[in-house]
C-alpha cells in the first residue's frame, strides 16, 4: 500500500482507474503526502514492533505516452512528508509522480509499494497508467518560480 498524496491532489475521472492531470501553478511545485502508517494484525504486534528510520523516496517522470515516462527527478532519504523541487520543470508539460517509504521494523529494512491513484500494481514498474499526475502551467500563464 502506498502513501496518500495531499499535493498535487488526486483528481479522479469518474469511474476510470486513471486520474486527471492536475494543474499546478509553478514550475517548482511542492509535493506533500501523508506520513507512513504501519498497520499490523494485532495490537500486541504493534506494541512490540519497533519502527525506525522512516524515509521517503520521490520520483517524477515527464510523460512520453499514455503509460510511459522519462525519469526527470528523484530524491531519496527525505525525512519529511513534503518536498519542494530544487530545479524548475518544463512549461506546459504533463508529469507522473509517486512516492514510497523505506523504514526499518525490528531491525529489518522494508519498502512500501509506490503510491498510485488507481489499481495497485505490485512491482517496481512505475510509471504506469495509475500513477499520480500533474501538469505545469504554459509559458503564457506566468508561473511563480
Amino acid at each position: 500500500m502506498g502513501l496518500y498524496p495531499d499535493n498535487p491532489p488526486v483528481a479522479k475521472k469518474g469511474l476510470s482507474l486513471q486520474t486527471d492531470f492536475v494543474q499546478v501553478d509553478t514550475l517548482k511545485p511542492t509535493f506533500r503526502w501523508h506520513p507512513l502508517a504501519i498497520g499490523t494484525e494485532s495490537s500486541e504486534d504493534r506494541d512490540s514492533a519497533r519502527i525506525d528510520n522512516i524515509t521517503y523516496e520521490l520520483r517524477i517522470w515527464r510523460t512520453v505516452s499514455s503509460d510511459e515516462g522519462k525519469l526527470v527527478y528523484q530524491r531519496q532519504k527525505l525525512t519529511t512528508t513534503e518536498h519542494r523541487l530544487k530545479h524548475a520543470l518544463e512549461y506546459g508539460t504533463r508529469y507522473y509522480w509517486s512516492v514510497r517509504a523505506h523504514f526499518d521494523i525490528d531491525g529489518k529494512t522494508r519498502t512500501t509499494e509506490w503510491t498510485l491513484a488507481g489499481y495497485l500494481l505490485r512491482s517496481d514498474s512505475v510509471p504506469n497508467d495509475s500513477c499520480l499526475r500533474f501538469k505545469t502551467p504554459n509559458r503564457d500563464q506566468t508561473p511563480l518560480p
